[in-house]
């Protein structure tokens, strides 16, 4: 079969299908899709409230719970104990197909009847893990999301198999560490980014194997180094009693002193590390993985997205989770042993050969189900025999191709769409598409997404952050007992033992701003995940073609300017130095 050529039903875009593309639909058995890979990814992630925790309580056992869900969305809502637990079952809240309605619209009132987990979370392997979210095998963990095998990580987003970590972003394997953004088997790290199997060091870009070394970019098995300049051990440590890390006013001035030194060295325009024959960006440890991003150990997959933890196999348009999944289609937080998923929400641990499932987990042969645990063949939450059910699934197919679901902007979902904007729990604003592409509220609105006045913490702060002590040396146990107001937005944090504890070992200064304002600081510099652009590499043969950085090798290009063309998420305006691989590796290998 040929690549086609289609116009996407919702940004009416064009966008393209691949032969193997139609391969892979057709051992799925699902049409191809109608909207365009971004649109795709940006509706999934619509469907992924991390963040966002509110006050609620437990339908079931009465006790007040964080939750996911704001309390005037309408959903009945379990706290993990009772949800995991044995009593109450969601084939109670089963019924029968009503061949006169759209799928999606029955989809959508079991979806308000069936309890929800108020936060998710793999509660059998978590451990003393307070306000976590889309997490498992936590142990003693504090305001992680999306984060699993890891022990004593606080204030964490994407976190992998990590111990005594604390502003933790999109890191793997990393221990004793703080203010990380990509990071990979670090140690003993503070205000690393894209950084790798270093140690000992601080401020580093772009750098690998290094120890020792200070704000530093670039660098290759190198040990003290300061501002990229070598120093013997003697000097380095002579050196480094000028620049105390402990005060919050060095802190920051050295950041903002290493951040423009990095911008004076060319950029690494994708990570495939330990990947073959894979395009996109931040793919590891991966083999005929195409367009994808944040993902690790996956095979024969497209478009996955935000994969914490492989293998992943055979996945199309799947994002968040892993963790042995195979057989994967327009997917969002599904994995852990999980085969043959088409449409899904929420679900895994054990599910399989299951279509259009929010909350299942452990069951197989499933149709439109809510929270069913271990059971088969069943569809809307009713139990069928096996004969029964194979026989009707076929028919609710047909059904959905001729009586489908039409939403208020006209967009038509037949068999093979994902679960429709308007059908998400969540307001736009609540949720990850918000994060990495955020919308005005009248545009959210007008795309056919919810949109929430978010509400600002009742406690009033006690400590002002201009009041907090500048040095970490200086701030005493009572802090613990202080709530500050953060210095950008104003909503109230605290600190925890461990994380004050943390922060004296490594001589850093307490944080002046909350955990969100830290977040989006460091998501602000993350290359686009839906957007990747066209751009000429900069290199001249002598440097950069804004004269900022000066080649220290001779290229295969001598000195002319380097005509390859890259795809990269590196958008034109962005002031990094964009390189092509090859150019990359003649300077920095």
């Amino acid at each position: 079969m040929n690549q086609e050529i289609r116009m996407c039903q919702n940004c009416k875009s064009e966008f393209h299908i691949d032969p193997e593309d139609f391969s892979f639909y057709e051992k799925m058995k699902v049409p191809p899709p109608t909207w365009c890979p971004e649109c795709r990814l940006r509706r999934r992630l619509s469907f992924e409230n991390i963040f966002h925790l509110y006050r609620s309580t437990c339908a079931l056992c009465g006790k007040e719970v964080m939750s996911r869900y704001s309390p005037d969305k309408g959903y009945t809502i379990h706290c993990p104990h009772c949800w995991w637990g044995d009593g109450w079952d969601a084939t109670d809240y089963g019924r029968d197909y009503d061949f006169s309605r759209p799928f999606f619209e029955q989809f959508r009132d079991l979806w308000h009847t069936v309890p929800m987990v108020s936060v998710s979370v793999d509660l059998p392997t978590s451990v003393e893990s307070l306000y976590t979210n889309d997490a498992g095998y936590l142990k003693q963990c504090y305001l992680l999301f999306t984060a699993v095998y890891s022990e004593r990580c606080m204030y964490g987003y994407y976190i992998g198999s990590s111990a005594d970590c604390s502003d933790a972003y999109l890191v793997q394997s990393c221990e004793m560490s703080y203010d990380i953004f990509h990071g990979y088997k670090n140690y003993r790290g503070v205000h690393f980014d894209h950084t790798i199997t270093s140690r000992d060091s601080a401020m580093l870009w772009q750098c690998v194997n290094s120890d020792h070394c200070f704000a530093s970019a670039n660098l290759r098995n190198k040990s003290y180094h300061i501002f990229n300049k070598p120093y013997t051990p003697e000097q380095y440590e002579e050196e480094m009693r000028e620049y105390d890390l402990g005060s919050y006013r060095n802190y920051e001035r050295i950041k903002k002193e290493a951040h423009e030194h990095w911008l004076k060295y060319p950029v690494k325009v994708f990570w495939r590390e330990f990947s073959r024959d894979s395009t996109g960006l931040y793919v590891h440890r991966s083999k005929n993985c195409r367009d994808c991003f944040e993902v690790t150990d996956a095979e024969d997959s497209r478009y996955v997205s935000f994969q914490l933890s492989g293998p992943i196999k055979d996945a199309y348009d799947y994002t968040t989770w892993g963790d042995n999944a195979e057989l994967i289609y327009e997917c969002v937080m599904v994995g852990e042993q999980t085969r043959n998923i088409r449409f899904g929400a929420e679900a895994g641990l054990g599910l399989s050969d299951a279509q259009y499932v929010l909350g299942c987990i452990g069951a197989s042969d499933l149709f439109g189900c809510v929270g069913v645990h271990k059971k088969s063949y069943c569809i809307l939450n009713k139990q069928y025999t096996k004969e029964e059910y194979e026989a009707m699934v076929p028919r609710i197919i047909a059904h959905m191709n001729d009586m489908p679901y039409t939403d208020a902007q006209g967009r038509i979902y037949r068999y093979g769409e994902f679960f429709p904007p308007d059908m998400s729990p969540f307001a736009y604003n609540e949720t990850m598409a918000h994060v990495y592409d955020p919308l005005t509220p009248d545009t959210a609105r007008a795309a056919g997404y919810f949109w929430k006045e978010l509400e600002k913490p009742a406690h009033p702060p006690t400590l002002a952050a201009t009041d907090i002590p500048d040095h970490i040396r200086d701030a005493g146990d009572d802090i613990l007992r202080q709530i500050i107001g953060c210095a950008s937005c104003g909503r109230p944090y605290r600190l925890i033992p461990q994380e004050l504890a943390l922060y004296r070992n490594l001589n850093v200064p307490v944080p002046r701003h909350c955990f969100y304002c830290r977040l989006g600081e460091k998501l602000a510099r993350q290359p686009h995940p839906l957007r990747r652009v066209k751009r000429t590499c900069q290199c001249t043969g002598d440097g950069s073609d804004n004269g900022v950085y000066h080649n220290e090798n001779a290229h295969d290009h001598g000195v002319a300017h380097c005509a390859a063309e890259v795809e990269t998420y590196y958008a034109s305006g962005r002031p990094e130095i964009i390189y092509c691989e090859a150019c990359y590796q003649q300077e920095v290998v």
